[in-house]
């Protein structure tokens, strides 16, 4: 199996980031617990309908070491607003919250011409 070219560009962005600039780490993180924990949890199901996912191929929408999804997101926000960052580093971080949003369209995009021209196997 092999990751759609979107999804490469994706895990290289987030590895780039993620180990130089602790905002775009941040970033990153954000979209995934406070994105995909809240909409993403019908990005999910709706995955699981269109490809015939059971739990391999969504895994990354289930996050049952959550208790309290609502509790959790209050406090990541509580933290962010907390986050010790002058204007332009917030603003850069935002920027880069759009870039992963943009990521993840790009890879839905991938996913549907994958499963449109047939190849599915090849999604990872």
């Amino acid at each position: 199996i092999a990751p759609l070219p979107s999804t490469q560009r994706y895990v290289d962005r987030i590895n780039e980031v993620g180990s130089t600039w602790a905002g775009g780490f941040v970033a990153h993180h954000y979209t995934r617990y406070l994105g995909d924990l809240s909409g993403g949890q019908f990005i999910g199901k709706l995955m699981a309908r269109q490809f015939g996912f059971e739990t391999n191929g969504i895994g990354f929408y289930v996050f049952d070491d959550i208790a309290d999804p609502r509790a959790f997101k209050d406090v990541y926000r509580e933290q962010l607003d907390a986050a010790p960052w002058d204007a332009d580093e917030q603003e850069r971080v935002i920027d880069e919250v759009l870039r992963a949003y943009q990521f993840n369209t790009d890879v839905f995009v991938d996913l549907a011409a994958a499963k449109a021209s047939g190849s599915i196997a090849e999604i990872a």
